[in-house]
């Protein structure tokens, strides 16, 4: 019989810790980057001279870039909005955890593809008891979640978290100064109480064609009996109505995801002790049931789309269900290779998957215009500009190489591998030159 002070959800089972990153686009890195290399253009393009690489000091009539560009200015991604939401329940205080989440958002963050994006940060439960169920006799339980994100969601600029103003300063100064909720001996888990407030937070963010919630905890959802109106659950091991029932939770995301006016994007990392099917784990108790099956079906039912193909996204959530062989959330619960490097790669990898590589289009001068088939794409990681040609077919991924093509609304957008090596390193900027003939694959 669990006793009231280990009232809530907590995992904290002494567990192998491994990465197991099942998100991406191909593989990543700025090393998979080819040096710029010379093309002559192809049927789209119509011909056009040799591409190379952009000099600033080119001689006209030499070939290159420089000769037929009428101008070139930054491209910059069109605007988002993305919302951390951070377990700090008491287990997360074990195996490294929370340390680990708050190097690694702060080192996410700061990668200079988050510069366009609006960003802010939620945690639960807020440091504030309610009273608790009857089934405990009212002793005090921390399911209570803060009524606005501890960091609003602000535009993020260029302002990195070293400066000493900015969203990503005030979020590395909440994560320094604040840690999990040790008065909590329960480890309750509101987690269905933070993501219901997490989109009606992000909701109202303004002029953003994105909007992305992250969540990041290491298990299941409790404080069922303390909701109101009250929703179905599972019987916790005290009597209480207590556990949340997945379904319940996938109805929620998916609600949000498929709002007509301001979708919502939900993504899941799990960290150690996310892999629980109901024992005992150390001082707390786990749900009943396989959270590796519940949190894959909340990354389905968060984003179907962008789900690795290769996960078991038709499954479905039963109590008595099985782990999923390849779960469709960010599962890092098990093996040695957890540790912030690993959590800060998921987050990228969810700003790549969620967000893509999209960017409008620079003003030209006035009285110009760019025409579409004078469009060419340079992309400069870490100091070292690489050409980024057109694809010719829609069904090619780029995977394993680099292109760009348009969208629906005739926005650039880096395909497979180049937004992968944009979004992940340190430092990237995209540049478009028009009045050069468009180089295609």
């Amino acid at each position: 019989m669990r006793n009231w002070w280990t009232y809530g959800v907590g995992i904290s089972t002494p567990v192998a810790l491994a990465l197991a990153l099942g998100v991406g686009c191909g593989s990543t890195g700025a090393d998979l980057l080819p040096e710029a290399s010379v093309g002559d253009g192809g049927e789209e393009d119509g011909g056009g001279p040799p591409f190379v690489p952009p000099h600033t000091d080119a001689s006209a009539g030499d070939g290159s870039l420089a000769a037929c560009t009428t101008f070139s200015a930054e491209a910059k991604l069109a605007p988002a909005a993305m919302l951390i939401v951070l377990d700090r329940t008491a287990s997360m205080s074990q195996l490294g955890k929370w340390a680990a989440a708050r190097t690694a958002i702060v080192d996410a963050i700061d990668k200079d593809v988050f510069d366009t994006i609006s960003l802010g940060m939620l945690t639960f439960p807020s440091p504030t008891s309610v009273p608790g169920p009857a089934c405990i006799f009212n002793f005090p339980i921390y399911c209570a979640v803060s009524a606005t994100p501890q960091v609003p969601i602000q535009a993020a600029g260029a302002a990195k978290s070293s400066a000493a103003t900015g969203v990503r300063h005030d979020i590395r100064e909440y994560l320094v100064a604040n840690g999990p909720e040790s008065a909590d001996a329960s480890d309750s888990s509101p987690i269905w109480a933070a993501l219901h407030g997490a989109y009606s937070f992000i909701k109202t963010v303004p002029d953003v064609d994105k909007r992305v919630v992250v969540l990041i905890t290491d298990g299941g959802g409790s404080c069922t009996s303390v909701a109101t109106p009250a929703r179905p659950a599972y019987t916790d091991n005290n009597g209480c109505q207590d556990w949340e029932q997945p379904r319940g939770m996938a109805e929620l995301i998916a609600a949000a995801q498929t709002n007509a006016t301001t979708p919502i994007e939900t993504f899941v990392v799990g960290v150690p002790g996310s892999n629980s099917h109901g024992q005992q784990a150390g001082s707390y108790d786990t749900p009943p049931y396989s959270m590796l099956l519940a949190l894959s079906t909340y990354a389905v039912a968060g984003s179907p789309s962008t789900v690795d193909p290769s996960c078991d996204k038709t499954l479905t959530f039963s109590q008595g269900g099985a782990d999923p062989a390849r779960p469709c959330h960010v599962d890092l619960s098990n093996g040695a290779s957890f540790n912030a490097d690993a959590v800060a790669n998921a987050i990228s990898a969810i700003r790549r998957n969620a967000l893509g590589c999209v960017y409008n289009l620079p003003q030209p001068p006035s009285g110009q215009a760019i025409p579409p088939n004078e469009v060419n794409v340079v992309v400069t990681i870490d100091g070292t500009e690489h050409v980024v040609p057109k694809r010719q077919a829609k069904t090619d991924t780029c995977a394993s190489d680099l292109c760009w093509d348009y969208d629906a609304d005739g926005k650039v957008t880096l395909i497979g591998n180049a937004c992968a090596s944009v979004s992940t390193a340190a430092h990237a900027k995209v540049d478009i030159y028009a009045g050069c003939a468009t180089i295609v694959k």
